[in-house]
């Protein structure tokens, strides 16, 4: 027999028989050892089929090793269908006109909400539509965005209801469903969660709260039967956003795992604070790669107690925010003035003009400027009729001259994230605060992805910090933090750090898939690995590749739950009407079977932090335990 011939009779009988040893080998085929020497490296080594047990046994794994080139996965969409609750009876008795003048509005008001959230409006029934979150550009944060576009829906519809009820007497509600994979099962899920909500409801599934977990507040429904499931499935119903916008507040909530391997960088953000503290305003910058820890560097530097006695603000730019003047400007210009969504525009122009005067009565001309841009000045105002160029001019003029007077009265932190997102507004009032820092007390915080491109190089205020991955030693440290140091762990350890090469968000989504698939059992920081070596490349593979944070155009393996999003009142233009989709597959339930191991800390950002998050915790969370966050 050929050497082909043999190697498929030794691995036919490996896999009937599960165990092979090596002696019994020898006999069956008359192998010398130079010839077993040889089928063991091609079964073990090359196909990664086996595994040596003690030099004298093969036992059969049967999951061959993922090829090295990359496999493009779909990655995760969140599909929304939405539909005007007993459309039929409603428009009972109305001529065609009539009743296309009432429904017609319903449907732009859908689609706007959607485009609202750059989501693909793929299809477009007599009396709703489907849409979807995640394709054909591929977003981080699909599932939030689906979230917030069911919620804007909604808050539409609230007031277009009662305009309707007064002219025609009847009440027109929308009722919604979400959920989050792949075109087939998730699609037919997701319409069945829209044919189970109640009329001005939305439901979603566990797969989707699994992404948006702490940044919505929800309430839990429990195991619901649908048609066409043999299971029950997990629902719950969308009540409103959090009030924690980003993910690593959530998980910051509830315990931040080891702070590893930044000394020398979160040293240099202190010595700026010093210097910035003295009078001599800086500004830092912090460029890395998706995952790599800039969000949690900036965090442990604003929670030290270095920052006593200083106002921190903060602040973050989104994917699709780049077409809105100012967006991250407003946002921490509502930190500032403590305005919150449910805020009156009364109200809103009480708190600017009380802590303005407050803080120094020259400044009553600038009240005018900030009301407009917070969208509570009254009309007319002298500020409308500047033509637009003097506007920015004078915009520019008075958040530099307000922030420049808060410092004197104590040190001003300012935290911008995600500036590769930055409108030119934005950028603008940037520039023109580092242009201004002499004799400021005034630290400008800057994270960005590589992309990112500002004119401080050369300031000599300016400190630019490039993060780069872990090197091994410290991310064998996350992992020890992560996983424990059981016997057998060491080898799983290379591979991780191996695999991710060094990224701390993806060693932590790694140990989050093993322990999901039961590959890794105990509880946080004591695992131990209960396969062989081999059966799990391929999902440490999987992990990475499928969570992998992106920023590029076409459809890509997503991370989850994706990054900041503005709260489902913030003004943001429509997108184009996309009207093709594109499959995409990830799922997955909240709750462990019974009996199962403790479910492993969600990772990267994003767990309920907040006391008003109303649904029911994750089944079989460890009590207590940190939640790893980068």
């Amino acid at each position: 027999m050929t050497f082909d011939e043999v190697l498929a009779q030794v691995l036919e009988l490996l896999q009937r028989e599960g165990r092979v040893s090596y002696r019994a080998l020898k006999r069956r085929f008359g192998l010398d050892e130079a010839y077993l020497e040889d089928l063991k490296e091609e079964i073990i080594a090359a196909k990664q089929l086996a595994i040596d047990e003690g030099g004298r046994v093969l036992v059969w794994t049967g999951t061959p090793a993922p090829p090295p080139v990359r496999e493009r996965e779909p990655a995760p969409l969140a599909f929304t269908p939405a539909d005007i609750q007993g459309s039929t009876e409603l428009i009972a008795g109305l001529d065609p006109e009539e009743a296309r003048q009432i429904l017609d509005p319903v449907l732009h008001l859908m689609m706007d909400a959607v485009h609202r959230y750059e989501g693909t409006v793929n299809q477009v029934l007599g009396d709703g539509i489907m849409a979807l979150f995640g394709a054909p550009l591929a977003h981080e944060d699909h599932a939030i965005r689906a979230c917030y576009a069911a919620l804007a829906m909604q808050q539409a519809m609230h007031h277009y209801t009662e305009e309707v009820r007064r002219s025609h007497g009847i009440a027109v509600r929308v009722r919604l469903g979400l959920n989050s994979g792949a075109i087939g099962q998730t699609t037919h899920l997701a319409a069945r969660m829209e044919q189970l909500a109640a009329p001005g409801s939305i439901l979603l599934t566990a797969a989707t709260l699994r992404l948006v977990e702490g940044l919505v507040q929800v309430t839990a429904l429990g195991p619901v039967p649908v048609k066409g499931l043999a299971a029950p499935v997990e629902v719950c119903e969308l009540i409103g956003a959090s009030p924690i916008r980003r993910r690593l507040q959530a998980t910051a909530a509830r315990g931040l795992t080891r702070f590893v391997g930044r000394r020398h960088e979160l040293d240099t953000l202190h010595q700026a604070q010093e210097k910035a503290g003295a009078g001599q305003g800086q500004v830092v910058v912090v460029r890395g790669e998706p995952g790599v820890g800039k969000s949690r560097l900036l965090y442990e530097c604003i929670h030290s107690h270095r920052t006593r006695g200083w106002l921190v603000l903060e602040s973050a730019a989104v994917s699709y925010g780049q077409a809105t003047a100012y967006a991250p400007v407003i946002d921490l210009l509502k930190r500032y003035f403590t305005i919150e969504d449910r805020d009156e525009t009364r109200t809103i122009r009480a708190k600017v003009t009380g802590q303005v005067l407050t803080l120094d009565e020259t400044l009553h001309d600038t009240i005018p400027v900030l009301l407009s841009l917070l969208e509570a000045l009254p009309e007319p105002s002298p500020f409308h009729v500047l033509d637009p160029p003097q506007r920015r001019q004078r915009t520019l003029e008075v958040l530099k001259r307000l922030l420049h007077r808060e410092s004197r009265v104590q040190p001003l932190l300012l935290v911008f994230e995600d500036m590769q997102w930055a409108d030119s507004e934005t950028q603008a009032l940037l520039d023109s605060l580092v242009e201004g820092l002499d004799g400021v007390r005034l630290l400008l915080l800057i994270n960005c992805r590589p992309e990112y491109q500002h004119g401080w190089g050369r300031k000599p205020r300016c400190t630019e910090l490039r993060l780069a991955p872990l090197p091994p030693e410290r991310a064998e440290e996350l992992l020890q933090a992560l996983v424990g140091d059981a016997p057998g762990l060491a080898a799983l350890k290379h591979l991780l750090i191996e695999r991710t090469e060094g990224n701390p968000f993806f060693l932590e989504e790694c140990v989050r898939t093993l322990v999901e698939a039961q590959k890794l059992v105990g509880e946080w920081g004591s695992y131990h690995l209960v396969h062989a070596l081999p059966t799990i490349r391929a999902f440490a593979l999987a992990a990475r590749h499928r969570r992998a944070p992106r920023s590029d155009s076409t459809p890509q393996p997503d991370a989850p739950a994706g990054r900041r999003v503005p709260a489902p009142d913030a003004p943001f233009p429509r997108a184009r009407l996309h009207l093709h989709a594109y499959p995409h597959a990830r799922g997955g339930l909240r709750q462990p079977p019974p009996g199962a191991a403790a479910s492993p800390p969600p990772a990267h950002r994003g767990s309920p932090g907040d006391p008003g998050w109303r649904s029911a915790g994750r089944a079989g969370r460890v009590a207590g335990a940190p939640r790893p966050a980068w």
